[in-house]
């Protein structure tokens, strides 16, 4: 392989077209909750005890047309879709919080909702996603295994049999969070993908053929990264509903998307320990 094509092992590398034409999907990655093991004990609230991630499975071939939706979503409840000179962002604790451009003065929230509702319910997305119970993790194991890598073993996993049950390629992305995270990051993924895991091999994982990052907004504030958007609200209403019984209506509409949905239990989702 020329040296090029791995760059993207050696540092972090936001995502261009020319990697996109080259793969078949694109899965775009985000997490929920914090992953320390720091003072977790029988007293640690529900609200601290459980770690997720999603991953979000986009057919390359679809890409133009969810962009659109979510383009089409935003430019009906703000003009041009920008709210302060800037590309409104669908973050979802702004959205909960009815912050900034959710501000119910701004916009018929309870419309808005349900609009968003309908966007992600029909969204041709394939979703993957793990949620780790850390109080149990910690009092089961004597070295518990750090929970943002397990996740991610559990994720790549689950994506990678489907992808080459599919005969398929993808890229992974991720939200940047600064050099020195993801850095991090990027040395837990490339881990994982030189080693394999307990379960699976590294030829199993040669379907990822990169890992990218990127911020919610582009450097000029403009425009978005939707696939980040879509896979933070995702895993959020997997997060509230399966771990605090919270948003019954709003996991409702993405359970469908889970892979082997109605029977994703331990294959679109999985719970651990």
């Amino acid at each position: 392989m020329h040296p090029k094509e791995n760059k993207w092992k050696l540092s972090p590398t936001p995502l261009s077209n020319k990697v996109l034409k080259e793969v078949d999907n694109i899965i775009a990655i985000d997490e929920t909750g914090t992953p320390t093991l720091k003072n977790i004990d029988n007293n640690t609230p529900v609200s601290k005890t459980w770690f997720g991630i999603t991953g979000i499975i986009i057919d390359k071939t679809t890409i133009n047309g969810i962009a659109k939706d979510v383009m089409d979503l935003k430019e009906k409840y703000w003009q041009n879709g920008n709210y302060n000179g800037q590309r409104v962002v669908f973050h979802s604790r702004n959205i909960r919080k009815k912050e900034g451009a959710f501000n119910p003065k701004l916009i018929n929230y309870d419309d808005f909702r349900n609009d968003l509702n309908e966007l992600l319910s029909s969204l041709p997305i394939q979703v993957v996603a793990t949620l780790i119970n850390k109080k149990k993790h910690v009092n089961k194991y004597l070295y518990p295994y750090p929970v943002y890598s397990l996740s991610l073993e559990f994720l790549i996993e689950r994506a990678s049999y489907r992808l080459n049950w599919l005969g398929e390629s993808t890229i992974l992305l991720l939200e940047s969070r600064g050099w020195r995270e993801d850095c991090a990051l990027l040395r837990q993924i490339n881990s994982i993908l030189k080693n394999g895991s307990r379960y699976v091999s590294p030829d199993t994982l040669k379907c990822i053929k990169g890992i990218y990052f990127a911020k919610k907004r582009t450097s000029n504030r403009l425009k978005s990264y939707w696939p980040l958007e879509l896979s933070d609200m995702i895993s959020y209403r997997i997060y509230s509903t399966k771990t605090q019984n919270k948003g019954l209506k709003d996991f409702d509409s993405i359970e469908k998307l889970f892979i082997d949905y109605p029977n994703y239990q331990n294959k679109g989702l999985k719970f651990f320990p």
